[in-house]
Formats: C-alpha cells, sequence, structure tokens
C-alpha cells in the first residue's frame, strides 16, 4: 500500500500567534475507522511567532515528542525544567498520569516551526517523565537517524509505545530509501523540500503525506529536503485515553 495524502489536505487552526496544521493520519484511508493511525494519535506542523504563549496546562497518558527545525522554544515544567528547545536540544515528555508544562516563544526571537507529535502510550497511569537529548549534529546528511523509539530500541530518547521515529536532511540530487518496516506500517512526512517517489514517480512537497504497507520506498531529492518517518506497530496495544492523543 502506498497512500498519499496532500499539505492542503491538513486542518488549519490559526489563533493569533499560533498556527498549527493537522495531518489527516488515518481519515483519508479507506477501510479505516481511527483518525489516528495506530500509535500516532495527533500530529501536527506548527509555527510559533514571538510572544506566543500556551500557559502551564496539563499532559495525561500521552508521549508528546517536540520535534523542532527552526526556532526556540521556551519549556517550563512541573519538573521544575525551564529550558530553551531548539534543533540541537529535542525532548519527550512521558506524561503518563500526569505532567504539568508551559510552552512559548520569547518577544524577539525568531518564529519556531515545529512538529508536535503525539503518540498513544502502551497503558495509561504510567510513571511521568521527561527526557531531553542533545544530538551532536543539528542534521543526520541523507542516511536516517533514529531519535526516539520504543524501549527496547537503541534510540536515545524512548517512547513507551511500539514506535520508531527517524528524520534525515536530502541534500539535493540524492537518493535514500525508507526504512525496511518488517511488517509494520510507515508514516513519511515532508517537514521541506521536494522529493520523487521513484516507486510511482510521484512528487510530493512540503506538508504531502504518504502512509506505506508491504513496501520501501526510494526516495530521490530535487533539492534539499527535511523528512521524518514513523514506523507503527498497528498489532501492539495501546491506550486512547491521552487529553489530546485520543
Amino acid at each position: 500500500m502506498i497512500h498519499t495524502s496532500k499539505a492542503d489536505t491538513r486542518r488549519k487552526v490559526s489563533r493569533g500567534p499560533f498556527t498549527s496544521r493537522f495531518l489527516p493520519l488515518g481519515r483519508l484511508l479507506p477501510d479505516w475507522n481511527d483518525h489516528g493511525l495506530a500509535q500516532i494519535g495527533r500530529l501536527e506542523h506548527a509555527t510559533l511567532e514571538a510572544g506566543a504563549l500556551v500557559p502551564m496546562h496539563m499532559h495525561q497518558n500521552e508521549e508528546i515528542l517536540s520535534y523542532l527545525r527552526k526556532g526556540t522554544m521556551h519549556h517550563k515544567d512541573s519538573d521544575e525544567n525551564d529550558l530553551g528547545i531548539h534543533n540541537k536540544q529535542f525532548m519527550l515528555m512521558n506524561a503518563g498520569s500526569g505532567i504539568y508544562h508551559e510552552e512559548g516563544v520569547r518577544e524577539g526571537d525568531e518564529t519556531v516551526e515545529m512538529l508536535q507529535i503525539f503518540i498513544r502510550p502502551k497503558t495509561d497511569g504510567l510513571e511521568p517523565k521527561i527526557q531531553f537529548y542533545e544530538p551532536e549534529e543539528t542534521f543526520s546528511r541523507n542516511q536516517w537517524r533514529l531519535l526516539a523509539g520504543f524501549e527496547r530500541s537503541e534510540a536515545p530518547m524512548k517512547f513507551r509505545s511500539e514506535v520508531l521515529f527517524y528524520d534525515v536532511h536530502l541534500e539535493k540530487d540524492h537518493a535514500l530509501q525508507t526504512p525496511d518496516l518488517n511488517g509494520n506500517t510507515g508514516l513519511l512526512y515532508i517537514f521541506n523540500g521536494n522529493i520523487t517517489i521513484k516507486n510511482t514517480g510521484e512528487t510530493v512537497e512540503k506538508g504531502d503525506s504518504i502512509v506505506i504497507k508491504d513496501v520501501q520506498l526510494n526516495l530521490k531529492s530535487s533539492r534539499d529536503s527535511d523528512l521524518v518517518f514513523f514506523d507503527l506497530d498497528e498489532v501492539a496495544p495501546f491506550s486512547r485515553n491521552g487529553l489530546f492523543a485520543k
């Protein structure tokens, strides 16, 4: 299966300095009765302008990965963390039984562009914790980088759910194949750039997403592109009791 959803199928919500574009995920898939996609409960491509602030609020029974490519988002939480999140400081909140946090962009700072990734955990009421990771390089050029994954994986950040999350900066005229899914379901998202899917001849651009099963995509970039990829185990258990990742 190869199913493409174009950027204009995302639902756009704007509130002052915030703009979020919510991916359709399972909504456009045939014979699929879930707004999410396996362990992904919600996935939004967001921009936050200077002065944006989301006051202290709760997350529960969801795993939230903040993936920034541009700008710095300031984060405070109930564990007394107070720091900037950016493209060399990633954050994964394992909300479990409950975590409070606030986020914003300080006046005068660059506009943030990011993915907010809401993962459904394997079960409810887990111990809350927050993980931070500083990669050696801002980008992984022309090869997939495993940033977050299930607890048995070698990923530097851990989901309490059967998910693997990769990213890559694919330079112009370079080719790459999506990771081997071993029977799982995959989701490719074009954060920036322009990619040709050599399997089909289709061209995908910023904001487009592709759900795949039983196939690996052969990708070629026509300009520098930022891509993310999810490996999802539909058979593994997950909770739909999150405050946002239902």
